[in-house]
């Protein structure tokens, strides 16, 4: 999907009208967009013990922001906001070097910074400055917008927004806590080698 979202924000149609611009191209990547949404929320509910609400919120609010998109709604923005994905890439890899048990190889230690850089830099930096020319454009739109689609895109906003910023806390600290953990180890496993030499 990001490769299809680059093609869409290099749309010079769509950049000359983020608002209500419409392109066969983006609603296409949009349908499969929503299929994968309307997964993820049954996906999750299923799970929801597992998951939590918070990915059920983002399911939801996905889904719904992706489907305003045929109204045609910030079919640009769209695009753009799946450049997040771009972190899931290193997510999926680093679950997967979990599940091998590779917890302590190079690549998993590489990944890891890939991770955390990839959604800082895409959700975070990039996302806020996403959501601020998202309120800018629908509050300046020259064109009349629902009342109900713009106040369910800011909503959404703010929910989508508050979940990666929680997220990306979430991972600092555990970033942080297996960090002390490795320090712990390692300190562990000196004063056993001291312990031996000193018998």
């Amino acid at each position: 999907m990001v490769t299809h979202s680059l093609v869409i924000i290099a749309n010079v149609k769509l950049r000359a009208n983020p608002v209500h611009g419409s392109d066969p191209v983006a609603e296409s990547a949009f349908t499969v967009t929503l299929g994968y949404f309307l997964w993820d929320m049954v996906n999750t509910y299923k799970n929801i013990d597992i998951d939590g609400w918070g990915y059920m919120a983002h399911a939801i609010m996905s889904f719904g922001v992706y489907l305003f998109s045929y109204s045609p709604l910030l079919q640009y923005y769209g695009a753009c906001f799946m450049m997040f994905e771009i972190s899931t890439l290193f997510l999926n890899i680093h679950n997967s070097l979990e599940d091998l048990g590779l917890q302590e190889a190079i690549l998993y230690y590489i990944n890891a910074m890939a991770l955390v850089s990839s959604f800082f830099f895409a959700r975070i930096v990039y996302g806020t400055i996403l959501s601020v020319n998202v309120w800018r454009d629908l509050a300046n739109s020259p064109i009349p917008i629902s009342p109900i689609a713009t106040n369910f895109v800011r909503l959404a906003n703010i929910v989508l927004m508050s979940l990666s910023y929680y997220w990306f806390s979430v991972i600092i600290m555990t970033a942080k806590r297996n960090a002390l953990d490795a320090d712990l180890i390692r300190a562990l496993d000196e004063m056993d080698k001291h312990e031996v030499k000193t018998k």
